[in-house]
């Protein structure tokens, strides 16, 4: 640990301007990698989240009709959804309620209530039951002129398509910050070697091994590393609780608060270590590389 974050004695890389700006340009990529992680995290745990407040939950739509009496209508929808097995807390809405519900989108409650919405009725599945939703659909339809059955299924399978989408340019965002870094990295070990290139012959000729000269390079592009790396996660932590506290204030179903499970915070303090052994790797064998072509 000491020579890890020691001086190097002979090279005294830590005078080289070319790598100075290195932990500058670490932390800038740590940063774009740990908004894509935890982007990847929360929509896996919204897809979690969708899935569960959908799956096991139905909602029944009745169109509106001034012409009749919507609210028998609705008595009878109900009474015909807990006649069927395997459907409980049957529920109808109220308008009030209905506006609440359609408030985040489209504004005043007092003003939504004046248009012609239609009346919902909301249903939940036993657990550990299995209900034929197509013949309770017809079943309701032909009891219940204008009733029509949502499963959200539909609306579900899409969200979860776009979201995993979303997931794989994440994915794919994050292997091209970790190919760019490594390029990076290459260039300033290389850049390092054509500056120190005099001192390494001369350390060639005192006896030193390529090892002992490529672990002072390793250890100093660590360091550097290492040094980029916690500033750069530090930002993106502090970036994604803003924006957790700005989707709080939205009050609004549109947009939801990125949070992150336990995985995903082990896998974000994990990012910096893997930048360091990532460095490590990078540089050692770049250096014993350029070692074996100048010898």
């Amino acid at each position: 640990m000491s020579r890890f974050f020691g001086i190097s004695p002979e090279l005294q890389l830590e005078k080289d301007a070319s790598s100075r700006y290195l932990p500058v340009v670490i932390a800038t990529m740590v940063f774009l990698a740990s908004l894509a992680l935890i982007g990847l995290f929360s929509i896996n745990s919204a897809i979690g989240n969708w899935s569960a407040a959908v799956s096991g939950n139905l909602t029944v739509e009745i169109a509106h009709d001034s012409s009749i009496d919507l609210s028998a209508k609705m008595e009878k929808a109900v009474s015909v959804l807990r006649s069927i097995p395997g459907l409980e807390n049957v529920r109808a809405l109220s308008l009030d309620e209905t506006a609440e519900l359609l408030a985040p989108y489209l504004g005043r409650t007092d003003v939504i209530k004046q248009l012609p919405l239609p009346r919902l009725i909301e249903v939940t599945i036993s657990e550990n039951s299995a209900v034929d939703l197509l013949a309770a659909a017809k079943k309701l339809a032909s009891e219940v002129p204008g009733a029509v059955l949502n499963t959200h299924r539909p609306w579900l399978d899409k969200m979860i398509l776009l979201a995993r989408s979303v997931q794989t340019i994440a994915a794919i965002i994050m292997m091209l910050i970790s190919i760019v870094t490594v390029i990076i990295i290459v260039f300033a070990a290389r850049t390092g070697m054509v500056m120190h290139q005099e001192i390494i012959e001369v350390l060639h000729l005192i006896g030193a091994k390529d090892s002992y000269i490529a672990k002072q390079f390793q250890n100093y592009f660590a360091r550097l590393s290492l040094f980029g790396a916690l500033p750069g996660l530090a930002i993106a932590i502090l970036v994604m609780q803003v924006l957790a506290w700005l989707a709080d204030r939205l009050e609004a179903g549109l947009i939801s608060a990125p949070s992150m499970m336990f995985e995903g915070w082990i896998a974000l303090a994990m990012i910096p270590v893997l930048v360091v052994i990532l460095t490590t790797i990078t540089v050692r064998l770049i250096v014993l590389g350029s070692l074996k072509r100048m010898m």
